[in-house]
């Protein structure tokens, strides 16, 4: 939260403080921008149980689950039109990553050896995902036509993940190859779940038609999570959305497809 404070306090104070006279007057106003950009995804905690049965039998073997989303790498495109000095609309896609990993310990154990290494081979396991977020809202931008030109956007739209956040599954060895131990079911692998981002960022002009674009956002996801144990193990566990704040910070390239020339003084 923090580190999230002085991020923004820093990027107004550098908004409001850079000199006019510092920073050379572009003139030209961009109006149709297309961006290519890359960056990373901050990962976090999606959900935890203290106690899961695992075993048909009294007392059974029981797990401590967890499950966090893992930072990972973002590569994100879209496109810009400016009606006017201001305002504007965007259209955004973001690939966000969703991969999970997953950690396991016994709670209690009947010194079943095939649970342990069940509950082992889960903890530290990790999960990739390929989860990619379609959006679009509205971009409000200041000194358009200078050197450096500060901006805010909020974006709303979908988000499209091909791995469950539920399905929880150990292995272990048996004299016909390897079996799975089914802790969590799940009946659907992929999901379409709403998602809003909140940004800031600047732009820098390098050239005629070319801009370089700094972002920070809160990329608010909904995700699946388990919200309680089950009885027993192998079945669709209780789950409901959670939205989960999925800081992002990118760096983009951008192409300047339309401009307005500025007055010459």
């Amino acid at each position: 939260m923090q580190v999230r404070k002085l991020v923004c306090v820093a990027l107004l104070l550098a908004a409001g403080a850079w000199p006019r006279s510092a920073s050379p007057q572009t003139k030209d106003q961009a109006r149709l921008v297309f961006t290519v950009a890359g960056g990373v995804v901050i990962g976090r905690a999606l959900w935890s149980i203290d106690a899961q049965p695992v075993q048909f039998i009294t007392p059974a073997d029981t797990f401590a689950l967890g499950r966090q989303i893992r930072s990972s790498l973002a590569v994100g495109f879209g496109g810009t039109y400016f009606a006017g000095d201001h305002l504007g609309v965007a259209v955004d896609g973001f690939l966000l990553g969703l991969g999970f990993e997953d950690s396991c310990r016994q709670v209690f154990s009947s010194g079943n050896s095939d649970v342990m290494t069940a509950c082992q081979s889960i903890q530290g396991a990790t999960k990739s995902a390929s989860a990619v977020g379609l959006s679009a809202g509205p971009i409000v931008r200041f000194s358009s036509r200078s050197l450096f030109s500060p901006y805010v956007r909020a974006n709303l739209g979908l988000v499209f993940s091909n791995q469950s956040s539920i399905r929880t599954v150990g292995r272990f060895p048996t004299a016909g190859g390897i079996s799975d131990l089914i802790v969590y079911d799940d009946d659907h692998e992929s999901r379409v779940e709403p998602m809003l981002g909140i940004g800031a960022g600047v732009t820098a002009a390098i050239g005629p038609g070319y801009q370089l674009r700094w972002e920070v956002r809160d990329n608010i996801t909904g995700v699946q999570r388990v919200t309680a144990a089950t009885p027993e193990a192998r079945v669709i566990p209780p789950h409901e959305v959670t939205y989960k704040h999925l800081f992002s910070m990118s760096i983009g390239f951008d192409v300047v497809l339309e401009r307005r020339r500025g007055r010459r003084y």
